[in-house]
């Protein structure tokens, strides 16, 4: 059988403990319950099985230790941001001529933690001036 298939991809997710239960859902097509394994599908409110199995194989990435990993590193990096570099001084250091290394320094960081926390903040959509240094 050929491994790129509709049914290959359900086979191999039941052989790697994930249940694909066929459900009746209304706001969205697919989703998947962490905890149980599961992904319940709505194959009505697809076009093809193409779009089953793009949705299928997103589901199952969310059960990778790699999106877990990640996921994990992401908010423990996000926590540490929050709450040992405070915006307001972090802004305030760059806004008054700091570099980022000058910044990492003062909060005894590595520079390249300090870009993640510009780059969050930055994405949380705070402003650093006109003058953002990163």
């Amino acid at each position: 059988m050929f491994k790129y298939t509709l049914a290959a991809t359900l086979d191999e997710m039941d052989r790697e403990g994930i249940t694909v239960a066929e459900c009746p859902l209304r706001s969205m097509r697919c989703l998947s319950l962490q905890n149980g394994r599961i992904v319940g599908i709505n194959t009505a409110r697809f076009d093809s099985s193409a779009e089953v199995r793009t949705a299928l194989i997103h589901e199952d990435g969310h059960y990778s230790p790699y999106q877990l990993k990640a996921q994990a590193e992401y908010r423990a990096d996000k926590a540490a941001v929050l709450k040992h570099i405070p915006y307001p001084e972090l802004a305030a250091r760059l806004r008054r001529g700091d570099t980022l290394a000058d910044a990492a320094e003062y909060f005894c960081v590595t520079e390249d933690f300090l870009r993640k926390a510009y780059a969050l903040y930055r994405d949380m959509g705070y402003s650093f001036g006109a003058e953002e240094k990163a």
